[in-house]
């Protein structure tokens, strides 16, 4: 009777291969797996602090505040939060005393003081650090000269598309309109590591919640021939009286600006390759038709379509800021 069998050396040689396949493809499986999780948390975290603004927004009581401080006052009856730190005392409330910018360099995170240190150039209120419930950190910060909401104003929504691995990217259910006057960086997973902004367009665990960031390098998506590109959607400050105006200070607060039609176009080409960029909705162009700011019509473009169209400047598009 014959009985068929590898030999011992048939499988090594065997376990060998598969040693080997497994020592190259496990680390890229890693990576992926690990993109899609920061990413889930960066959604859930957004999440959590836009339904505590929603709810301030719906009980009058996202007004004009006078600080960071005094914002995170109200804040945090409709928030869950295990600690608070004041401008002076972060990295008590943040897993690093540094973090490594998207240039590749350490950041002292003690140094992100005020908003302007998180490249938010016209806000100079104190920061004020947060771990939340969960155990994610925020630093965040707030638009001193915001003019709030009434209850009466439409909220408006903003997805988020993030990047889930193997090349993949998902929209999440992100923020609304009732965030405007806030903008903060978050740690996704303490203190793990790779403690890492953005670098290479490749997602790690520091996040920008719209364009807060250590660095001064781009905090959203880098296209070479166009530049850096950040969404703020429609969660920017307005009186909802000339939304125009109000998108092209938004994009003037971060350092950039308001693209025009033929970079929005080229932007919307390219919307399948980069995972931030809008992949729906309408966006303000800088061209105008009329009498000029404050007055007349601009132009927009569908990222639905592709199609430019210009209107009254009272509605509620989006403002998609482009920099060096």
């Amino acid at each position: 009777m014959n009985i068929k069998a590898f030999t011992l050396s048939e499988v090594l040689i065997t376990l060998g291969i598969i040693g080997v396949i497994a020592a190259i493809t496990m680390p890229a499986i890693t990576a992926n797996v690990t993109e899609r999780i920061n990413s889930y948390r960066q959604a859930n975290i957004a999440y959590k602090v836009t339904q505590a603004t929603d709810k301030m927004k719906a009980l009058g009581l996202l007004k004009s505040y006078s600080s960071t401080d005094d914002f995170v006052d109200e804040l945090q009856k409709h928030l869950k939060i295990a600690k608070r730190c004041d401008a002076a005392h972060l990295t008590e409330c943040w897993p690093t005393e540094k973090v490594i910018t998207s240039e590749g360099e350490e950041f002292d995170v003690k140094e992100a003081k005020t908003g302007k240190n998180l490249n938010i150039q016209s806000n100079k209120s104190n920061n004020v650090g947060l771990i939340l419930a969960d155990g994610a950190s925020i630093i965040l910060t707030y638009n001193q000269d915001s003019d709030g909401m009434d209850i009466g104003d439409a909220i408006a929504a903003q997805p988020k598309t993030l990047p889930v691995g193997f090349g993949k990217s998902k929209d999440f259910a992100y923020t609304t309109s009732s965030t405007a006057a806030i903008d903060f960086v978050m740690d996704v997973n303490g203190a793990k590591g790779p403690n890492s902004e953005t670098i290479d367009n490749k997602y790690h665990d520091i996040r920008s919640f719209k364009a807060a960031r250590f660095s001064t390098a781009c905090a959203g998506t880098r296209i070479d021939g166009i530049g850096c590109i950040v969404n703020l959607g429609t969660s920017y400050d307005c009186d909802a009286s000339n939304r125009w105006d109000c998108a092209m200070k938004a994009c003037t607060d971060i350092g950039m600006e308001l693209p025009g039609t033929s970079t929005l176009q080229s932007i919307y080409l390219m919307k399948d390759e980069y995972p931030d960029i809008p992949q729906s909705g309408r966006f303000w162009a800088s061209e105008t038709r009329g009498n000029g700011a404050g007055s007349g019509y601009s132009y927009s473009l569908n990222f639905d379509n592709g199609l430019t169209y210009f209107g009254d400047r009272i509605f509620n598009y989006g403002a998609l800021c482009v920099g060096e």
